[in-house]
């Protein structure tokens, strides 16, 4: 096994050229390093899981252009096109994710933030909380969230809970990178705003 310390993550993953095999097994979540980080307090308020997916009703701020970094509809059509190529090559769709999605309506109360996400699939690669990503692997990343921290993430009407394990996205306006199994397992199209929230 290959380990690497946390921010070692190169930002320039490359593609692997060679399909990997399939994997064993169900989707897991890695378990993180002893004295590498914890989950923050959650933000406590009020409130229900929000129902449907994210919708942007109008602008964060009064602005004459696209907020830098906000993805193109070209992006989101290339991401969703390259996601599906890694679904199909690396049969995500066949994995098993019945004992790690949760139940939205049996979350706790509070806030839950939205912001752009977009998918990872460098499999075979070191990543920066120790490891090395493969197929089945629920996990996230993210550019300062300590490694372990539990992540909720909601989408499609769909729960998961995954620790952050590695460093990115590395693009202006990308929040986190899900691994394909997460991305999947929430049926999430490879770029586009999601809900989260801490713990």
């Amino acid at each position: 096994m290959v380990v690497a310390a946390c921010g070692a993550s190169n930002p320039g993953h490359q593609q692997a050229t060679e399909p990997a095999a399939l994997p064993q097994g169900h989707p897991h979540a890695v378990q993180p390093v002893p004295g590498q980080g914890g989950s923050p307090a959650p933000i406590a308020s009020a409130g229900i899981p929000p129902s449907g997916n994210p919708k942007i009703t109008g602008p964060a701020s009064i602005t004459r252009s696209v907020a830098k970094g906000a993805p193109t509809v070209a992006e989101v059509k290339a991401a969703y096109a390259k996601f599906q190529i890694a679904v199909q090559r690396y049969h995500l769709d066949q994995l098993n994710f019945s004992g790690v999605l949760l139940n939205p309506a049996s979350l706790p109360a509070g806030q839950w933030n939205v912001s752009v996400a977009s998918v990872f699939t460098d499999y075979g690669q070191p990543v920066a909380c120790g490891g090395v990503e493969s197929p089945p692997e629920l996990g996230v990343a993210n550019k300062t969230l300590p490694c372990g921290t539990m992540v909720t993430f909601l989408y499609n009407g769909r729960a998961i809970r995954v620790p952050v394990i590695d460093r990115g996205p590395y693009i202006a306006g990308r929040e986190w990178d899900l691994t394909g199994a997460t991305a999947e397992a929430l049926k999430f199209p490879g770029l586009g705003y999601i809900y989260w929230r801490i713990g």
